[in-house]
């Protein structure tokens, strides 16, 4: 992933893409996709659109900065009318004005499609098998689960977390450590999550400390990415070419996890079975255990293979860890950033002194976590401006007939359609200084606040880093709960700040077709606090 993101960030910077070195076998087929682009384009764009052409306001090529912005405004901002634009690739997407959110958060599966709107994006079938695409039963699983294994795992997790902080951070207290962000984001919140997934048990514990089982898991969540990158810069029907190619080296990456997973899956089975006991005669109760205990009740030929139970625990860790680790990274930019105006990290200090005692080992709940209103601002406020995602609640157009919008635009099958986030997190008219970074935005009092629901985990028309609607993203509570002990931690046993060269600014992130790519070269400077 942080090679996909480097690359998009190349391209938004310098305008052009460096040199690929593609297999011979690959040279008739972007020949043949060159010669025929443009009369397919031609095709798809009059499908979509022939019922009503006029109806929408087609944006020019992204090098048309300007102009794309002149039409945007005259037509999805001030007119509220939906509009088709170019994404990544030859691909085009329609945005549906602010005004419909509600109506598209209604609608139902059998006509507007989230899990579709899913796996055309991603492309599971492709990395991983179209059973984890189209049959996600480890996500539900997990899903229903989520609330009771967190509530049973927070000390944990803030174990792991300190662990995982110390490793990478370090304890001296004397030198300043210049640290390298985005790799020590991933290993921290890899590290955390990989302990709620695998609890305590003598397999699971060690193995979510092992740095090389975590690099593992993104080595997967990357060649995920890669692959779903791949196919979004063609169309359809060259993906059946693309697809395995860009696919390549999944079979290698899965089973290198499944190696190293292998030990704690043939543990677990064991306790299913009655041939072995957890830690005092129970069962534990993790997400692994939880998927395992579905599988050999619901899906018992699928449970008997380490290889499919690796392949739904990289589902889940593609929802878990991925954008929780660039949350984390652009959170602790703005934390540092925003130090010299507002004193954030004393502030942060402060709260976790008073939530969990003075030092700072008081237990981990639901409550604590809903007290943490400053960590909790600025997390909800580092959302609203440095979301990754530009675009939210996608759907796929899956009624044959297609589906009629709010606006009188007919949306044809096989559209995806989405509302644009970063407009409706900077209106002017919900935000006071809307496009300026206030850490504590929505910790003041109420009365001070044009937002009602100003809590990181809700969502609303005017805050969509979630998603909206019954299809919000579930881990949104252990997003939560890991940035807040993280951040806690953080702030209670390091000094942290810019190197010198930085002046004290935080190094700004990058918007390229419709993603926020953060500066994955930053650097902080950090320092163990003496006792």
């Amino acid at each position: 992933m942080q090679a996909g993101l480097a690359l998009l960030r190349s391209v938004a910077e310098t305008g052009h893409c460096p040199d690929f070195h593609f297999n011979p076998w690959l040279v008739p087929v972007l020949a043949l996709y060159g010669a025929v682009h443009d009369i397919l384009g031609v095709q798809v764009f009059l499908k979509m659109c022939v019922h009503r052409l006029s109806a929408f306001w087609v944006l020019p090529d992204g090098s048309q900065v300007m102009t794309m912005r002149k039409i945007f405004t005259s037509s999805y901002s001030k007119k509220d009318r939906s509009v088709l634009v170019p994404v990544f690739g030859p691909n085009e997407e329609i945005l549906l004005p602010p005004s419909a959110l509600n109506w598209l958060c209604k609608q139902p599966d059998s006509q507007i499609s989230s899990l579709a709107a899913q796996i055309d994006a991603i492309q599971l079938g492709y990395s991983l098998g179209n059973k984890y695409a189209y049959d996600p039963w480890g996500g539900y699983v997990t899903k229903a689960a989520l609330n009771s294994i967190m509530e049973y795992s927070y000390e944990a997790v803030y174990d792991e977390v300190r662990a995982a902080v110390d490793a990478w951070l370090g304890k001296d207290t004397e030198e300043w450590k210049e640290i390298e962000l985005f790799p020590a984001c991933r290993l921290i919140v890899g590290r955390a999550t990989q302990r709620l997934t695998l609890g305590d048990s003598p397999e699971g514990h060690p193995l979510c400390q092992d740095q090389d089982f975590v690099t593992s898991c993104y080595g997967v969540l990357d060649g995920m990415l890669d692959a779903a990158g791949y196919l979004a810069g063609c169309r359809k029907p060259f993906w059946p070419v693309v697809g395995p190619w860009a696919s390549r080296h999944m079979s290698k990456k899965i089973k290198d996890l499944a190696t190293r997973i292998k030990p704690v899956y043939e543990e677990r089975m064991g306790m299913i079975n009655g041939k072995t006991a957890g830690a005092d005669g129970q069962i534990p109760r993790d997400i692994f255990q939880k998927i395992l205990s579905y599988g050999v009740k619901e899906r018992p030929r699928e449970a008997k293979s380490l290889d499919n139970i690796t392949r739904r625990i990289a589902v889940l860790n593609f929802g878990t860890m991925h954008q929780t680790s660039i949350t984390l990274h652009n959170l602790l930019l703005n934390m540092i950033g925003s130090d010299a105006e507002y004193d954030t990290i004393s502030a942060l200090r402060d709260e976790g002194r008073e939530v969990l005692g003075e030092d700072g080992e008081g237990a981990w709940n639901k409550t604590v976590l809903n007290n943490m209103t400053h960590a909790d601002s600025l997390a909800r406020e580092t959302m609203r401006l440095h979301s990754f995602i530009g675009r939210t609640v996608q759907r796929l157009i899956v009624a044959p007939e297609g589906v009629v919008a709010p606006d009188g635009v007919r949306l044809p099958h096989g559209a995806m359609v989405s509302i644009l986030a970063h407009q409706a997190q900077t209106d002017a008219e919900t935000y006071e200084d809307p496009l300026t970074f206030q850490p504590f935005r929505f910790s003041r009092p109420r009365g001070q606040s044009k937002d009602t629901q100003s809590t990181f985990v809700s969502t609303s028309a005017s805050y969509l880093g979630f998603s909206h609607g019954r299809h919000a993203c579930p881990g949104r509570f252990l997003v939560d709960t890991e940035l807040k002990m993280i951040m806690t931690y953080l702030v209670r046993e390091y000094d942290l700040e810019f190197p010198e060269s930085y002046n004290k600014q935080r190094p700004q992130n990058t918007w390229f077709s419709g993603f926020g790519i953060p500066p994955l070269d930053a650097k902080i400077m950090v320092r163990r606090r003496k006792a």
